[in-house]
C-alpha cells in the first residue's frame, strides 16, 4: 500500500490577476516528476472562474484542487488547503509549499532529491534554492539575492538560529503539523513570518536547511504580494508589528516568558533576539514544551478569531 509521502501545494491568488498560462506550466513541471507516492493540489484564492475553469480541464482528476471564495493570506489559504487533503487523504510525512511563481521546467528529479534529503536529514523544514528573491544575503555568507546557478553546493546549508530567507519553496515535516493542525504561522498579515521558522523546528527538535546543488526557476511576486491585507501597519506603523485580527507584537515581544523559552521575532531588525541560553550545545531548546506553548500562543490564530470551518472554500 502506497504511503503519502509528499502533499505538494502549488498556491495561486488571482486578486490582481490570473497568469493561467503559467499556472498550468507550472502544474505540469510538477507532475512530471519522477517520484512516487506524491499528490499535487492547487490552491486558488479567488482566480477567476475562467482561470479555474481552464486549469480544471487541463488536469481533470490528475490532481486535486481548494479554490477560497473569500480573501486570506497565503498562509492561512495554504494551511486550509492542507487540512482539506489530510481529511480526504490522511496525513502526509511532508508538505511541499510551492509559490506560484516557481517551475521546474524540465527538472524531472527534484522531488526525488528532495524528499530524499529530506527524510535522510530529519529535517523540519527543507528550502529548495530559487534563481531569484532568496534572501539568502541575509546569512552573510556572500550570498546573493538573484543567482544564474545554485549559491549552496556540494552540502546543505543548516540555516542558524536568528536567521531565515523568503519563502518560495519549501518542504514542511508532518511533525509541525500535528503542533495545531496548521503548518504554517496566521497571526501576519504580510512580513516576518520566515523569521520563527528555526523555532517552530526547534519546538519539534528539527533543523531548517537549505538543499545543496538544485536550483529552480521563480517569478518574483507572479500574482502580487499578499494583496488582500496591507504590508504596513496603519496603527503601529510598521512592518513587523502587523497582525489580524488585532494582535499586538509587542505582546510577546516583551514578554519575559517568550524570551526564557527562546523565541526569536524578525531578529533582522533586531526586533526580539533570540536567547541563547535557552538552547543547548546543539542548538535543542531546553524547555521545548514552555516553547511550544508560546509558538501556539502567539504564531497561530484561536478558532475564536477564525475558525477554519467555517470558510468558504471548496475542495474537488
Amino acid at each position: 500500500m502506497n504511503k503519502n509521502k509528499v502533499l505538494v501545494v502549488y498556491n495561486t491568488c488571482g486578486i490582481k490577476c490570473d497568469n493561467t498560462d503559467w499556472y498550468i506550466k507550472c502544474i505540469n513541471s510538477l507532475l512530471n516528476q519522477d517520484f512516487d507516492d506524491f499528490k499535487v493540489v492547487l490552491s486558488s484564492c479567488l482566480n477567476s472562474p475562467e482561470c479555474f475553469k481552464q486549469v480544471y480541464d487541463t488536469f481533470r482528476d490528475k490532481i486535486s484542487y481548494c479554490y477560497h471564495a473569500e480573501p486570506h493570506t497565503v498562509n492561512i489559504t495554504f494551511n486550509k488547503t492542507v487540512q482539506e487533503c489530510v481529511k480526504r487523504f490522511g496525513e502526509f510525512e511532508s508538505y511541499l509549499y510551492v509559490d506560484s511563481g516557481c517551475s521546474f521546467g524540465d527538472q524531472t528529479d527534484i522531488l526525488e532529491k528532495a524528499y530524499k534529503n529530506f527524510k535522510l536529514n530529519e529535517y523540519g523544514i527543507l528550502s529548495i534554492q530559487t534563481d531569484t528573491d532568496t534572501g539568502f544575503q541575509g546569512l552573510g555568507l556572500n550570498f546573493k539575492n538573484d543567482a544564474q546557478e545554485a549559491q549552496v553546493v556540494g552540502k546543505d546549508y543548516i540555516i542558524p538560529l536568528g536567521k531565515a530567507i523568503n519563502l518560495h519553496l519549501n518542504i514542511f515535516h508532518n511533525d509541525l503539523y500535528k503542533l495545531c493542525e496548521k503548518i504554517i504561522p496566521d497571526v501576519f498579515a504580510a512580513h516576518c513570518t520566515e523569521s520563527t521558522f528555526n523555532y517552530l523546528c526547534a519546538s519539534v527538535n528539527r533543523r531548517w536547511a537549505i538543499m545543496k546543488d538544485v536550483m529552480v526557476s521563480h517569478r518574483k511576486s507572479l500574482d502580487g504580494a499578499t494583496l488582500c491585507v496591507p504590508h504596513w501597519s496603519p496603527v503601529h506603523r510598521n512592518r513587523w508589528n502587523n497582525l489580524l485580527y488585532g494582535r499586538n507584537a509587542l505582546d510577546f515581544i516583551n514578554n519575559k516568558e517568550v524570551y526564557r523559552v527562546g523565541l526569536g521575532y524578525e531578529e533582522c531588525n533586531n526586533i526580539l533576539n533570540y536567547n541563547p541560553g535557552a538552547y543547548d550545545s546543539d542548538n535543542v531548546p531546553l524547555d521545548r514544551d514552555g516553547l511550544t506553548r508560546v509558538i501556539k500562543e502567539f504564531l497561530f490564530l484561536t478558532e475564536k478569531e477564525l475558525d477554519y470551518n467555517q470558510f468558504k472554500t471548496k475542495f474537488i
